[in-house]
């Protein structure tokens, strides 16, 4: 998880920074630092919930099912008497 972050954190530092100097070299119009930290949380923030939410479906996939030996299982696997 701390990878996925800290590679979103760096591709969006470096991303945001060089399309914000791009669009000020060719249309004249500047992004405040403000504003571009702003977007460099957000871009982080964003892809730390789905890199979170993509590990938690990965790990609902490996789960397995109960066995049938707990007196509680509710499902097929449960003996019948």
């Amino acid at each position: 998880m701390k990878k996925i972050v800290w590679t979103a954190f760096g591709v969006s530092l470096v991303l945001i920074n060089v399309i914000a100097e791009i669009g000020f070299y060719y249309s004249g119009v500047h992004i405040h630092m403000f504003f571009r930290i702003a977007l460099i949380v957000g871009v982080t923030v964003g892809v730390a919930v789905l890199g979170g939410t993509f590990k938690l479906i990965d790990a609902l996939e490996t789960e397995e099912p109960l066995t049938g030996t707990v007196k509680d299982t509710l499902g097929a696997d449960r003996k019948k008497n």
